[in-house]
């Protein structure tokens, strides 16, 4: 097998494992802005902040559960770049990779950019002052909301991209098993 063939095969592997990510976070984003960012808004909202900051702290420090949730999130920010470069190299899906490939580098300099990270982290600990517990209910929802869409658009995108490009017998430079 030549260099170029070496390269598609592992431009294959790593779209299929980018587009479970994807599909992961798209499903986390979703449930995170049904039920769980809207309980933590909710509480805050009707004055049950202590509630939130008394149990929550105490179950990410007990599980680990953001270190879990950000596996995720490394492993797609990580996996994305190198499909991306492939995709250039390869010349092949550039716009879908530009796009979908860097989907959590886009989300990340959202999140950080905007400050919601401090926010979510002072809120998450139970050190946030009234104004920024007022910013993470204001933002929220419609930050998570946003990435959720995103994701899933990405994912979508990913999933098009996988049944047009494939390589097929139309394609004779990709030895086929």
């Amino acid at each position: 097998m030549d260099a170029k063939n070496i390269l598609g095969r592992i431009h294959w592997i790593l779209w299929f494992v980018l587009t479970i990510l994807t599909g992961i976070l798209a499903g986390f984003l979703t449930s995170h802005s049904v039920m769980l960012g809207r309980y933590f808004t909710w509480l805050i909202e009707t004055g049950n902040y202590y509630v939130f900051t008394d149990t929550f702290a105490v179950f990410r420090a007990a599980t680990h559960a953001n270190v879990h949730y950000n596996l995720f999130l490394w492993a797609s920010f990580l996996i994305g770049i190198l499909w991306t470069i492939l995709c250039f190299i390869l010349k092949k899906g550039r716009i879908t990779a530009f796009v979908a490939g860097l989907s959590s580098l886009w989300v990340s300099i959202v999140f950080f950019a905007s400050n919601f990270s401090d926010a979510e982290a002072a809120v998450s600990s139970g050190t946030a002052t009234e104004s920024v517990r007022q910013f993470f209910v204001a933002w929220n929802l419609p930050m998570h909301r946003s990435f959720a869409v995103f994701y899933t658009l990405c994912f979508l995108l990913l999933l098009i991209y996988g049944t047009r490009q494939h390589p097929s017998d139309k394609d004779p430079e990709i030895e086929q098993d």
